[in-house]
């Protein structure tokens, strides 16, 4: 079996367990979507190896109103923009196991790891997906420690970013002094200057910005 095969039937799999939640697939982005009020919660399946296959998942979401903002300064593709996804995080990583891949040498590997997906969805998966989108959930996320990694974002770079647009959009007590956090993080990250000044023009962007 390649990586390929293992993909094809992998989808086909979980499609119908993910279907009664309204995800629906897109294998050429390698995910199952959900479409949200707010923009979409999505799983996504990477595969890699080849005599041994692995296959690592990640689920996570998008608020629209927050990625179009954000993304005007992020040196992101245009064509991948509007596929971002505001939060991303492995199950293995959420379960507290990490660099947890799944292996796969036959259809019944696929079977016994999709049972397994399947579970930790029911359990904790969608519950995750569902009480994390909100703009206050967003903002707690990202601001209630603002001197702390965000576990749920591999960039960190991009949490300063977005952290500060969630910050804005929830009018912030300390909105200031989180721009000015978030600006000695990307120093200490040891970004480029252009980094900097993006995030300067965001910074000047926002003040001038009003929350509905």
């Amino acid at each position: 079996m390649c990586p390929k095969q293992a993909e094809i039937y992998t989808f086909a799999v979980l499609e119908p367990f993910l279907k009664e939640e309204a995800f629906f697939p897109m294998p050429e982005l390698k995910q199952f979507r959900k479409i949200t009020p707010t923009g979409f919660q999505n799983m996504i399946l990477s595969f890699s190896g080849r005599n041994e296959i692995f296959l690592e998942v990640n689920i996570g979401l998008r608020h629209n109103a927050v990625e179009e903002i954000a993304q005007q300064f992020l040196d992101n593709l245009p064509e991948f923009r509007k596929e971002a996804n505001t939060l991303v995080v492995s199950i293995g990583k959420l379960s507290e196991t990490k660099y947890f891949r799944y292996k796969i040498k036959c259809h019944d590997d696929i079977h016994q790891c999709s049972e397994q997906i399947m579970d930790f969805m029911q359990e904790r998966g969608f519950r995750f997906l569902n009480t994390s989108g909100s703009l206050q959930a967003l903002n707690k996320i990202f601001n209630d420690q603002p001197n702390l990694p965000v576990k749920y974002l591999y960039n960190q770079v991009h949490r300063c970013f977005k952290a500060i647009v969630v910050a804005r959009m929830c009018a912030h007590p300390q909105f200031l002094d989180l721009l000015n956090t978030y600006y000695c993080t990307l120093q200490k990250l040891g970004v480029p200057d252009r980094t900097l000044m993006e995030y300067d023009r965001l910074a000047n962007y926002l003040l001038h910005y009003c929350p509905n």
